[in-house]
């Protein structure tokens, strides 16, 4: 029996057993091992190719161990196809579970794939060693021919099919969207964990592609999630706002845009808005930071007090928000309305009262503001204070909202501000006089 065919046979033999009646979570606990074993050899094998070729005896392990494991998987399963963009990997149609610590690999292993117009992989019978070194050639520096989908000029491919970037990436978002579709279908309060993991999933690859100059992802996917938000806020307020404690300290932006895009809808219910109402406001509020992408992370976590330059450069964000949300999308009505709140919610209009010597004694708030705006404004700072930062700790509920009810009172409209006081569920307050159920916005 030749190496390869021993090799197969033997990974055959595993993942069958593990695919025996009641074994399920075996195999794909396999299939995820092995996924994840192939990943890590691809990137050490696309990273050094930069620097020696692939015949050279450096690989000779790297390259067996990269045949066994996809070779064990087409054993049992008939193909191994691997799927690939951003940070999100799939290997037969399952995403791979990723630790945090691999995530820089992957991606340099996927930005190499775009710059070589390759997304993926298939591969439907077992593949040999010297097809798996044609394959890496291509991510050489000495290639200099385009990608095919069957390898490059001079080193053709036999058993393995090359993907373009573009259309694994198109395939990789209708797959979420499908999946999206099907869980709308399972306990509502699951589901909303799903929708809020889902959420950050997009606002994550939206920022990435911002970040290094690609192509946007659609809008439609986010438009699906916000009204998933919309129709289960109100079977589970409180477990929706018990999710805006998910937080990462890397990764502010992303899960502050979704906290508050959650908030927000909590907000806007309580005061009475109709489900459109809802699914603009939470749309504006999700995108409502976004030109913070644009801004160089070292000055926006800056332990130390801020330049002038620097104190420029972020009061220029608001812009850079506008600049994102108009690429590439018409300006209609209900993206003039996400831009208007993503603006106002950020522009500090407070009117200053003074004496007669010129001093100022009161800041005023101005509350003839647009209304998503305002309360943007408001479910913003309350996310930011309850939110670990580089140069603070987070506040606590009852601190951020006291910081937000004195000090930082005029920057909001007052009585919107008493309402958060309610839905917060801080302290009981009745804001609506007696007989009004809603509040109108003309």
């Amino acid at each position: 029996m030749t190496s390869d065919r021993k090799g197969a046979a033997i990974g055959q033999v595993d993942l069958k057993k593990a695919a025996a009646p009641g074994a399920q979570r075996g195999r794909d606990t396999k299939l995820q091992q092995l996924g994840r074993q192939t990943i890590s050899t691809l990137y050490m094998l696309v990273r050094n190719v930069k620097m020696y070729d692939p015949d050279n005896d450096i690989f000779v392990q790297p390259f067996e161990n990269l045949r066994t494991a996809i070779n064990t998987i087409v054993a049992v399963d008939g193909l191994y196809q691997l799927q690939a963009c951003g940070t999100a990997v799939y290997v037969n149609s399952k995403q791979l579970q990723l630790d945090f610590a691999s995530l820089d690999n992957v991606r340099f292993l996927t930005e190499e794939f775009k710059a070589r117009d390759v997304g993926g992989f298939s591969v439907s019978r077992p593949v040999q060693l010297q097809e798996l070194k044609d394959f890496i050639w291509i991510f050489s520096p000495r290639n200099e021919a385009a990608t095919e989908e069957d390898g490059v000029a001079g080193k053709k491919l036999l058993n393995i099919k090359v993907g373009k970037f573009a259309k694994i990436r198109d395939q990789l978002d209708k797959m979420e969207d499908n999946a999206i579709e099907a869980e709308r279908k399972v306990d509502r309060k699951k589901y909303a964990l799903t929708v809020y993991a889902r959420t950050v999933y997009y606002m994550r690859k939206f920022i990435e592609r911002l970040q290094s100059g690609g192509q946007l992802p659609s809008m439609s996917p986010a438009q699906r999630l916000v009204q998933d938000f919309v129709d289960i806020a109100a079977e589970q307020r409180s477990h929706f706002l018990g999710m805006t404690t998910t937080r990462s300290v890397d990764e502010y932006l992303l899960f502050h845009s979704v906290n508050t895009m959650q908030i927000s809808i909590v907000f806007g219910q309580e005061l009475g808005l109709s489900r459109a109402q809802m699914h603009e406001l939470g749309m504006a509020a999700l995108f409502h930071d976004i030109g913070m992408a644009e801004i160089d992370p070292t000055i926006l976590n800056k332990r130390r007090q801020l330049t002038k330059d620097e104190r420029r450069r972020i009061d220029l964000f608001p812009l850079h928000t506008v600049k994102t949300l108009l690429k590439g999308r018409s300006l209609d009505m209900g993206m003039t309305k996400r831009i208007i709140a993503s603006y106002e919610a950020k522009v500090d209009y407070s009117v200053p009262m003074k004496d007669k010597a010129g001093n100022v004694k009161l800041m005023l708030p101005k509350v003839e503001l647009g209304v998503y705006g305002s309360i943007i404004n408001v479910a913003a700072t309350y996310d930011a204070l309850t939110s670990a930062r580089p140069f603070r700790e987070s506040y606590g509920p009852e601190v951020a909202l006291t910081l937000m009810m004195s000090d930082m009172q005029y920057k909001f409209d007052p009585f919107l501000l008493r309402v958060f006081m309610k839905v917060m569920a801080i302290q009981p307050v009745k804001v609506l006089p007696p007989g009004q159920q809603v509040i109108s916005f003309g």
